[in-house]
């Protein structure tokens, strides 16, 4: 099977963030990878006057039900955001998630973007 070329800036981000937050490299983000994860997806999502978010990206992109997430279904769910946000190399969004450090997930989540995955290893 021939492999394709992402070309989507948004696609090459999140696959890119993806790869960062699979912490046990096991091809899917569990419960606690996807916590923070999912404070990348938050500057494209909705929010009702109480400021809850309309969209719980959890469950949507969670296809099987097994409270994971593949990159097959992260790819397969629509996911919208800002094109300022979409720089496949993160530094804009970790710029973004520090700009907002007030939240503990949004913390872990930009430290896990600035994280050199190569140093870990």
């Amino acid at each position: 099977m021939a492999s394709t070329t992402i070309t989507n800036p948004l696609t090459r981000m999140l696959d890119g963030a993806f790869t960062k937050f699979d912490q046990n490299k096991d091809g899917k983000l569990d419960t606690a990878e996807f916590k923070t994860f999912n404070e990348l997806l938050k500057p494209g999502i909705a929010v009702d006057e109480t400021g809850k978010p309309k969209v719980d990206y959890s469950s949507r992109m969670d296809l099987d039900g097994d409270h994971e997430i593949t990159r097959e279904e992260m790819h397969a769910t629509t996911v919208l955001m800002p094109a300022a946000l979409t720089d496949p190399s993160l530094n804009m969004m970790l710029n973004y998630l520090n700009g907002l450090q007030d939240d503990p997930n949004v913390a872990a989540a930009a430290a896990r973007l600035a994280a050199d995955d190569d140093a870990a290893s």
